[in-house]
């Protein structure tokens, strides 16, 4: 049965499986069974595991062994071997400590007190209905009250013709149309094993800033995505790891533990494949 990156899970397996390897570049199709028996082969493994994103497996999972000499001997025998069709690469992981994972915790809960205290500030200070009063004031001709303002008619035309849909046909109007179907999702892109997606970043944020936040793994570009136009940025990006270990690794941390920017909590998540990287790039 697959399994999905929680912090529980991050945690449970730094406490228990200190000796784990990454496994990257795994068929789609590849089961916890299967990988735990190619593993089995060669040496003694105590736990497999495949991450996954809801129920789809996203290309890569984690063994682990009893002791350091088992692992280093699994790494030396299947990294670059086929399996499923694909030649995996097999790379020993870098530990999560609770000494880590306690510190994280303890930054995130001052940074929540912070944003509290903040916004309970803002409370106390704001009468929140000077705007709304003013807008509906500059709606209201000279002299009119609230009562005798009324709904504006008469303004728009209506429409001689029907929409029409994408598909040629005239799509149907009128409060007793039906709604029109929306468009399927494309759900056949694939994850990629070494770019990650980072979401909700301050709108100030630079590439240089960015790179620094994952400064504890090893990446070869950190980009953030802006409009082609304005040139301003779209509060994400892109960073892309020097190997699918790191990028597995940032995941299972952030996931964990939050990262955050300018109390902003960041979402990191792998990139899929086809998505447009490389053309917003290009403006920046």
């Amino acid at each position: 049965m697959s399994s999905v990156i929680t912090a529980s899970a991050v945690t449970t397996t730094a406490d228990e499986f200190p000796y784990k390897v990454f496994v990257g570049n795994l068929s789609f199709s590849t089961t916890e069974g299967e990988l735990k028996d190619f593993f089995s082969n060669v040496v003694d493994v105590v736990d497999a595991s495949i991450i996954t994103r809801g129920p789809r497996s996203l290309g890569f999972g984690f063994v682990a062994f009893a002791d350091e000499a088992t692992m280093k001997k699994a790494i030396a025998a299947l990294d670059g071997k086929e399996f499923g069709g694909r030649n995996i690469n097999v790379e020993a992981t870098r530990p999560i400590t609770e000494e880590s994972l306690a510190a994280k915790k303890e930054k995130a809960a001052a940074r929540r007190q912070n944003r509290k205290a903040k916004g309970k500030g803002t409370e106390e200070t704001s009468t929140g209905d000077e705007r709304p009063q003013r807008a509906e004031q500059s709606r209201r001709p000279d002299g009119a009250s609230p009562e005798d303002s009324s709904p504006r008619e008469g303004r728009r035309r209506p429409r001689r013709f029907p929409r029409r849909s994408k598909n040629g046909d005239r799509a149907a109007e009128g409060p007793n149309a039906a709604a029109a179907p929306a468009a399927p999702k494309n759900d056949n892109r694939e994850p990629s094993d070494t770019v990650a997606f980072i979401g909700n970043l301050p709108f100030t944020t630079t590439d240089e800033e960015l790179s620094k936040l994952f400064s504890d793994f090893s990446i070869s570009s950190a980009r953030i995505v802006v409009n082609r136009k304005s040139m301003r940025p779209k509060g994400f990006g892109f960073v892309t790891f020097s190997s699918p270990a790191d990028q597995a690794q940032a995941i299972a941390r952030y996931t964990a533990e939050p990262l955050t920017a300018n109390d902003r909590e960041l979402s990191i998540k792998a990139a899929l494949s086809d998505a447009p990287i490389a053309s917003e790039n290009k403006s920046t």
